[in-house]
């Protein structure tokens, strides 16, 4: 346990908050840093890894985050200039690939 610990976070994303989270669950007392003003949407899509989504399941939040954001079905990359597909990466049939938003 980490119950006299005193960590500073420095960003309040998705990788920032997940590491407050798992250390404050761990007895740590936990500073999240964070430059902008308040935390807000900003216009973009955030899609979360199989990988990534575990981890945040394994922290107790996976419910909240599917609850927040429809399902991945794919990741798709696409030639910017041409506009046509480069590769098409199905996650339908990996567990626990879930949000975007």
């Amino acid at each position: 346990m980490l119950t006299d610990k005193e960590v500073s976070v420095i960003g309040a994303g998705v990788a920032g908050l997940a590491v407050a989270t798992a250390l404050a669950q761990r007895g740590a007392k936990v500073t999240v840093l964070e430059q902008a003003p308040r935390i807000s949407e900003v216009g973009a899509g955030l899609q979360l890894s199989p990988n990534g989504t575990a981890v945040l399941d394994a922290l107790g939040l996976g419910d909240g985050l599917r609850a927040a954001g429809p399902e991945n079905r794919a990741v798709v990359l696409r030639d910017h200039r041409a506009g046509r597909q480069v590769l098409r990466l199905d996650l339908t049939g990996w567990q626990g690939a879930h949000p975007s938003s």
